[in-house]
């Protein structure tokens, strides 16, 4: 057996094996801390025993057995191999001792009776001595049975002039129960005491090799495998073990050392073959955690300080500890994941009352009594709360969560534990809404009841209206005003909100709104009065002080629940007024912020802004990253109406992407009601229906998109920069060939826009341009890139580039469409989104690469199916889908899928492109024979 550093102890014992074999017996007492390496050295010295002619006997004691009379002396017996007479002669010695003397863990001396029994017994060992030598070793003697102690004694008395070395290893913790053996032990003159120390680097650099070879063997694992273990031989063999797989594996790199399983193993090991009492202090130390104070510590436990202190000497010996704390922090989960769960909770309960006590505050309180067993003191209930409010206030989320359940579970006052509700729903909001929605039910009926403060029925309303429950809202604003106890402002906030997310709102709602906003807005300096005049004045995005306003907000607010509707109100306005690169330093600030802080929906609401201003600024593919975020720090289900927003652009991304699948799965999020109520439920109908253009479905599209319309102009807000729905449904007009109605949207829209405005105007110069004859489009495309440029709404700016370019091919300038063909491919793959196809300015069909007048590449032969040729076929002649329909038979549904197909095959983005790009065969209908496939074939 390889033993390290271990070489003059094991000196030291062959030299009194010598003399006992010489007829110099004597007692070797080997101390050291838990698994410092005593059994194994105890195991190789009997090898040696064994080897060099010595009987070798030997027994273990344990702490199940201190109970047993006699049970290490009969372990010892049994290697004896006496002859059957003498193991009956023995048998009854046992007997009489066990008799004369009861069992008892507490000192007694000797009986009288008992003394010619030990005699008998012990005689026997002597006498075998005679015949071969004896080498008696036991291993944990600090566990041995009194019974057996007291025989032991009797025999280190009269070793001296035989042929026994009795070695006995103990873990060096003062024998708390057997002090007056030790002393009587020590005090013979042929009794000696070595003492293990812990490894030293060198003995960890020897086990390192021994394991995992010189390869591995770096000064830095050597290091950490010492600093972790402590130079204990065991902790350390399961570090290796831990740190083996992963090193020959290059999972961690040489100078690692990460503790797992078998650590863990080892340190449950340690404090099982530990006294008892090092188990209660490690546990203890554990609970109470860093920094504990020995009289923390010592009252806990009911002990002494000096028992304290000596006790934590002791488990600094085993390696676990280093200057009072764990050696790594594995090393303190492992002790309490040692404990037995009723153990523990009382362990939580006692040292939660001792800290209470002790003035502690009540955080470091309440991180106890969340895993302790149930405590009725009156002061543990208010210490919670407390507790929670704290948390809160310092980001620490979880905590104030885990205080918050326990208050409810133990709470019994019905109006008190309303309160805890109402707090649970306001912690819950900063992680995701959904986990609050539960409160809700039982927090509106105490509301109307009159049951809860304004302050909670404000917050309640704010709830309510988040996922949609208007009427709700509005009846808890009102049983709240009824009250008229105190705190109206935060009404106001909640009325204020509402005014901006539900415009819509019916006349007498709409009402109460408007006299907070106007009430809110007289204190101007306040935030609140920022926020009011803000509200009113973002229906009007050519006023300048919007800008002034929203960024007041943001330089003044400091991030808290409170602020974080106004911060949005402010983003918001930014991005309607086109100051995008302030929005985007805005949400990246804010994001950063509420990351650091760990409050996920913060997060997700604050990304969700900056998905939308990174679409106007013409980072799909950013965007697309930054929705899919949002939606991943919160699901679905706790985002409430505002869902619709973040779905909405995620949506519009993966369609300008070319993703239409992933977009179409998007759309089968399910979706609030009450979120077409709201201008997030206004951008999400808008991307759907761009979604349903670009899949050739533009009558969906168009429902969409009149919808919108309907909407703002019920809210009496027909606001372009939110929703600029006329470009997309002239896009749709003209996708059904009807370009007086497309052209009179256009013009309808910049009418509306004015010159100031960036994206809106830009995009509707663009389809403005489509609308027209070729020859009038330049001055007008000219325009929109120019102010889509300094603007830098690059995804408009691609698709208007690109238009330019057709428009600068059909005029004959080949060599500037060519600039500028190229221009709008470099800008659409910064955009991340496919680049624009060259069309001819007269249809929109796909022109040849070749410069005007060129001749055409013949494109490959396209199939189309029967059902694909019929309906496109008629589309072709000017039929709309309607009629398509009721010719053939099917659905409307069916007709706009069998269209989709067929643009797709043919490469048309509308029915008009349908007749250039089909035979006079296939525009009768009447399908051609396979093998000449004419029918099929585009022109």
């Amino acid at each position: 057996m390889n033993l390290v550093e271990r070489d003059e102890e094991f000196s030291i014992m062959e030299g009194m094996l010598d003399a006992a074999m010489a007829g110099h017996g004597g007692v070797l007492l080997v101390s050291g801390a838990v698994a410092s390496g005593k059994t194994a050295l105890l195991r190789a010295f009997g090898d040696r025993a064994s080897a060099a002619g010595s009987l070798f006997l030997q027994a273990t004691a344990s702490d199940a057995e201190r109970d047993m009379p006699l049970g290490v002396m009969g372990q010892l017996l049994l290697g004896l191999g006496l002859p059957d007479e003498e193991v009956a002669g023995a048998a009854r010695v046992w007997e009489g001792t066990a008799s004369a003397w009861p069992v008892s863990r507490t000192r007694e001396t000797l009986p009288g009776a008992v003394a010619n029994p030990t005699s008998e017994l012990c005689g026997i060992f002597l006498e075998k001595a005679r015949e071969n030598p004896l080498t008696v070793i036991i291993d944990d003697v600090h566990q041995v049975d009194r019974y057996s102690l007291e025989y032991l004694l009797y025999l280190a008395r009269r070793l001296s002039k035989s042929r026994i070395l009795m070695i006995l290893g103990e873990s060096g913790i003062e024998f708390s129960e057997n002090t007056r053996f030790q002393v009587d032990l020590l005090r013979l003159p042929g009794c000696r005491n070595i003492r293990l120390g812990p490894l030293t680097r060198c003995g960890v650099g020897e086990m390192v090799t021994a394991a995992v070879g010189d390869r591995w063997r770096t000064r830095s694992l050597v290091a950490h495998l010492h600093r972790i273990g402590g130079g204990n031989p065991l902790l350390t063999k399961a570090l290796l073990e831990d740190s083996r797989a992963s090193l020959t594996s290059g999972a961690s790199g040489p100078d690692e050392c990460i503790p797992g399983e078998a650590f863990e193993r080892a340190v449950a090991m340690c404090l099982f073959r530990s006294d008892i009492t090092l188990r209660h202090i490690a546990w203890a130390l554990a609970v109470l955690g860093p920094h504990t104070a020995p009289a923390d510590l010592a009252e806990v436990l009911g002990v002494s300080r000096e028992s304290a202190h000596r006790a934590l000497t002791a488990l600094g010996a085993t390696g676990l500890l280093g200057s009072g704390w764990f050696r790594h922090e594995a090393g303190r989960t492992a002790v309490l994941r040692s404990m037995e769960p009723a153990h523990r909770a009382r362990l939580e309960a006692r040292v939660a009352t001792v800290l209470h006590e002790h003035g502690r505050a009540a955080t470091v309180v309440a991180r106890h009594l969340i895993l302790a067993q149930r405590i009725d003191a009156e002061w543990a209930l208010p210490t919670l709360l407390e507790a929670a409010d704290r948390a809160l206030a310092d980001d620490e989320v979880a905590l104030a969560l885990s205080c918050l359940r326990v208050a409810r579970d133990t709470c019994t006052d019905e109006r008190q534990s309303l309160g805890i509700r109402a707090a649970l729903t306001r912690a819950s909001w900063r992680v995701n809404p959904a986990a609050a929605a539960q409160y809700l039910p039982d927090l509106t009926t105490a509301a109307l009841a009159g049951r809860l403060g304004p302050r909670q029925s404000a917050e309640l309303a704010g709830d309510l209206l988040w996922f949609g429950q208007i009427d709700e809202a509005l009846a808890v604003l009102r049983a709240a005003a009824r009250g008229g106890t105190g705190l109206p402002h935060r009404l106001d906030d909640v009325r204020l909100w509402m005014a901006y997310s539900y415009p819509g709102l019916h006349r007498a709602a709409r009402a109460d709104t408007d006299a907070a906003v106007r009430r809110s807005a007289s204190p101007a300096r306040s935030l609140r009065g920022r926020v009011a005049t803000l509200v009113k004045a973002v229906s009007d995005p050519t006023r300048e002080d919007v800008v002034v306003r929203a960024e007041q907000i943001l330089q003044g607010a400091r991030l808290d629940d409170h602020t974080v509707p106004a911060l949005l109100v402010a983003l918001d306005s930014l991005v309607l007024t086109d100051h995008l690169d302030e929005a985007a330093y805005w949400c990246a600030t804010l994001l950063k912020e509420a990351t650091e802080r760990g409050a996920p929906m913060w997060q997700a609401r604050f990304a969700s802004v900056k998905a939308r201003t990174e679409v106007r600024l013409g980072d799909v593919s950013a965007a697309e990253e930054t929705a899919c975020t949002a939606l991943t720090l919160v699901p679905a289900e706790g985002w409430g109406v505002a869902v619709a927003s973040v779905l909405a652009t995620a949506v519009y991304a993966k369609t300008a992407m070319g993703r239409l699948d992933e977009a179409a799965a998007q759309l089968g999020v399910p979706v609030p009601e009450a979120a077409f109520q709201t201008p997030d439920g206004l951008r999400y109908l808008w991307a759907r229906g761009c979604y349903y253009l670009a899949a050739a479905r533009p009558y969906a599209a168009l429902d969409d998109f009149r919808a919108c319309g309907d909407i703002m102009t019920g809210w009496d807000l027909d606001l372009p920069a939110l929703v600029p729905w006329r470009t997309e449904a002239a896009l749709a007009h003209l996708a059904l060939g009807e370009e007086r109605r497309a052209r009179a949207l256009a013009e309808e829209q910049l009418a509306l826009v004015g010159p100031g405005a960036g994206w809106t105007r830009g995009a509707s110069l663009r389809v403005l341009a489509r609308t027209l004859p070729p020859a009038r489009r330049l001055p007008l495309l000219k325009e929109a890139v120019e102010i889509l440029r300094e603007t830098g709404h690059r995804l408009e700016l691609v698709r208007a580039t690109g238009e330019l370019a057709d428009v600068t091919r059909w005029l004959g300038d080949a060599g500037q469409a060519r600039a500028l063909a190229r221009r709008a491919r470099q800008l659409a793959r910064e955009c991340g989104v496919p680049g624009p196809a060259a069309r001819t300015p007269d249809t929109g069909t796909p022109a040849a690469e070749e410069p005007v007048g060129g001749s055409r590449t013949r494109q490959q032969p396209v199939e189309l199916s029967d059902a694909e040729l019929r309906v496109a076929t008629l589309a072709a002649r000017g039929l709309t889908n309607r009629e398509i329909a009721g010719q053939l038979f099917i659905t409307v549904s069916t007709v706009e899928q069998h269209l989709t197909r067929a643009y797709r095959k043919l490469d048309v983005q509308r029915r008009a492109d349908l007749r250039d790009r089909m035979t006079p065969a296939a525009g009768t209908g009447q399908r051609a024979k396979r093998g000449q496939g004419a029918a099929r074939h585009p022109a």
